[in-house]
């Protein structure tokens, strides 16, 4: 069993089997006396609150120390504690690996409504559009392999052009085998390969019918984190809305790496 559906097995079990594939890819560190639980139990125990689609992280702590770990710190510890690790679960959400080709698009990551904004203070959030509509806050900037696995991400305010993300994102293109790069019309470029406008008088002749299909693989990843609840809940600092993002990505890319038993 080398992909296990952790939704449902006991939690305990779950919590082990997370743990004990994370545990050696997260740096060493002191563990003080008044931490009940290591850093990859914690990591663990987000994934899964990600991957049982459970909305709040307070509602989801008092579950698993009510009926499964009594001995679990705090809520506010834990948070903490999960902040400071936003940087390794970034780092273990992704893996660089050399690709043929990869899907690039771009999912909104509001704030709050598009009415409310006037009245936003979260830093750094910006007015842009989206195929959805006008949105107020970010935009997660993704790549994917054709297997649907979620290979590179960034996330920036959402007034920045998707062109000009990859841009900035095509810094790593070499260390994954330079691939070839399947867009939407708002990526038209030469660097890029993407189908030809309504009003085109030229068709790009690399553009070929099947990477149609292979496009629907970002779409597919962008649906399975929006049912997961990116979006949902509430965010209030930017390091927040990193750690949120980072763990939907984590969890969903998890049905693609072999942890084991």
């Amino acid at each position: 069993m080398g992909r296990p559906d952790l939704t449902v097995l006991p939690l305990p079990t779950a919590v082990t089997l997370l743990s004990r594939w994370i545990a050696p890819q997260i740096p060493a560190k002191l563990l003080h006396a008044h931490e009940k639980i290591s850093d990859a139990d914690l990591v663990a125990v987000a994934l899964l609150q990600k991957l049982h689609k459970a909305p709040y992280f307070s509602r989801w702590w008092s579950l698993l120390k009510l009926n499964h770990f009594a001995h679990y710190p705090s809520e506010p510890q834990a948070r903490i504690r999960l902040a400071r690790l936003t940087p390794v679960i970034e780092r273990l959400a992704t893996e660089v690996q050399c690709l043929d080709f990869v899907a690039v698009d771009s999912e909104p990551l509001p704030v709050c409504t598009f009415k409310r904004a006037p009245r936003c203070k979260f830093p750094g959030a910006r007015h842009g559009f989206s195929t959805a509509g006008p949105v107020y806050g970010f935009k997660l900037h993704a790549w994917t392999a054709l297997n649907g696995r979620i290979v590179n991400y960034d996330i920036r305010p959402a007034n920045e052009h998707d062109f000009t993300v990859l841009c900035e994102m095509n810094r790593d293109w070499p260390a994954y085998g330079g691939p070839k790069q399947i867009g939407d019309k708002g990526y038209q470029s030469g660097t890029c390969l993407t189908p030809p406008k309504a009003n085109a008088k030229q068709i790009d002749p690399r553009w070929k019918e099947e990477y149609a299909a292979a496009r629907k693989c970002i779409e597919s990843a962008f649906s399975v984190l929006v049912g997961a609840g990116v979006r949902w809940g509430q965010v209030k600092t930017y390091l927040s809305l990193r750690l949120k993002v980072a763990l939907h990505v984590f969890a969903h890319n998890l049905k693609f790496i072999n942890i084991g038993t």
